[in-house]
């Protein structure tokens, strides 16, 4: 056995044993495949282990190949004896950039389709290499110390997830680089896809991976092992935090209400915590900003209506705090 195919395929498995995952034929996990190299391998590896999935392609319509990938990964899955949904989003110019809008569109059709299926597992091919410029992408925007924890092995989406708290997302190869991802798809003889809007650096990201990290590295080599394990401090120091926020939360919360004569007695930074897994728990996030606004209205004696975000509102009435979207 190739020792890259050791490496993903043992990625794949300790992910899924940490994670508790278990699909099944009746409730597969969904995998988003581009056709690129990154979920080539994640689609080819879950397969080789023989994990129910059921793969979906999106085209965002925006190459003159674009129906060529598509047929490229039917014949891929078909390879596999895994019949592939393919999904046609219009992607719409915005605030976001292309780059962005694309994303947005991409993630949100997924999940459409997933809800439409009863599915709530998405897996996708984000490896170490993602990851390294995910944490300079949010440093650089200043999202503050969640943010350069990076992508989480298994979490919410990032895009309309108030929308759709059941899904989940599942990203087993971030412990591995591109370069081990290559071997393996050359040990298998697996063919992929190159979108040529990653070799333009117009995009933050291309410009990060192809002029920021070469130039960075050549001043200092160990910068991006470094930044990655920053990246893993910050992760397990947050995981940490998470537990005991939930068990803060037990104690103030029933049936998705807030007591706020009990949550006004925790400490000021335990507040903002309880106040964010409250959130989170049912859909919603928020950045600080927004957490210390809502802590400072919820702490007046007053009820009524506080504002969240995106027609999210927190309704106060007797000392009762409970969240509501407006319809």
């Amino acid at each position: 056995m190739p020792p890259s195919q050791d490496l993903v395929l043992g990625a794949i498995e300790a992910a899924m044993a940490s994670g508790g995952l278990r699909p099944t034929s009746e409730s597969p996990m969904a995998v988003a495949y581009s056709g690129g190299l990154d979920s080539t391998v994640l689609l080819h590896g879950l397969n080789a282990l023989h994990i129910p999935v059921k793969p979906v392609h999106v085209n965002h319509q925006l190459q003159p190949v674009a129906i060529q990938w598509e047929s490229h990964c039917t014949d891929f899955c078909e390879s596999l004896g895994q019949p592939l949904d393919i999904l046609r989003v219009d992607v719409k110019p915005g605030r976001q950039g292309a780059e962005g809008q694309a994303r947005k569109a991409r993630y949100t059709a997924i999940q459409t389709w997933m809800r439409s299926h009863n599915l709530t597992l998405l897996a996708c091919g984000h490896h170490q290499d993602d990851q390294l410029e995910t944490v300079l992408l949010q440093l650089f925007r200043g999202s503050g110390l969640r943010g350069l924890a990076g992508m989480r092995t298994l979490g919410p989406t990032g895009v309309d997830a108030p929308l759709f708290p059941e899904i989940v997302v599942f990203r087993p190869l971030l412990t591995l680089s591109k370069h081990t991802l290559a071997d393996y798809a050359t040990a298998h003889g697996l063919s992929h896809v190159e979108d040529p809007s990653n070799a333009n650096d117009v995009y933050k990201r291309n410009w990060i991976r192809g002029r920021l990290l070469p130039e960075l590295q050549s001043h200092f080599p160990q910068a991006s092992s470094g930044i990655l394990k920053m990246s893993a401090h910050f992760q397990g120091y947050f995981a940490e935090m998470d537990q005991q926020n939930e068990v803060s939360l037990d104690e103030v919360c029933q049936s998705g209400v807030i007591d706020l004569k009990t949550w006004n007695a925790l400490p000021q930074t335990r507040r903002v915590e309880v106040l964010r897994a409250w959130l989170r728990q049912g859909g919603v996030l928020c950045n600080r900003a927004q957490l210390l606004e809502l802590q400072r209205q919820l702490g007046l004696p007053q009820g009524g209506r506080r504002q969240v975000c995106n027609g999210w509102y927190i309704q106060v009435l007797r000392h009762k705090a409970r969240l509501i979207i407006e319809s």
